[in-house]
């Protein structure tokens, strides 16, 4: 089942390594893929393979109509593997409605001694 749908927006994050002077940065077994260039740029899902290579599914980005300048990406659209794409949207606080019913019936309830007592 596909985690992404066409239309949304993903950020692009590469897997995460140290290199050999220990600075962090995208792994070196993905450095020299053409995917690596593209860590960090925002775009919207085109299309889906849901067979892509090796059976992993696919996604294609497109990154036209984004500020994505810092980057420096090479070519507009590229397909990517689901794990290497975060959502684009952060997740909206949910309000919470206040419930006072429990605190008033709390306010009511008889005092367990007294009722031993009794």
């Amino acid at each position: 089942m596909a985690r992404f749908a066409i239309g949304e927006e993903v950020k692009i994050s590469m897997p995460r390594a140290k290199n050999k002077r220990g600075v962090v940065g995208v792994s070196v077994m993905f450095t020299t893929s053409p995917e690596a260039k593209f860590d960090g740029a925002t775009g919207v899902v085109t299309d889906i393979n849901p067979r892509g290579t090796y059976g992993i599914p696919l996604y294609l980005v497109d990154f036209a109509g984004h500020d994505n300048g810092r980057i420096g990406i090479p070519w507009t659209a590229q397909w990517f593997r689901e794990e290497w794409m975060v959502s684009g949207k952060r997740p909206q606080p949910i309000a919470q409605p206040q419930d006072h019913g429990a605190a008033e019936g709390q306010a009511q309830t008889s005092n367990p001694r007294e009722a031993r007592t009794n």
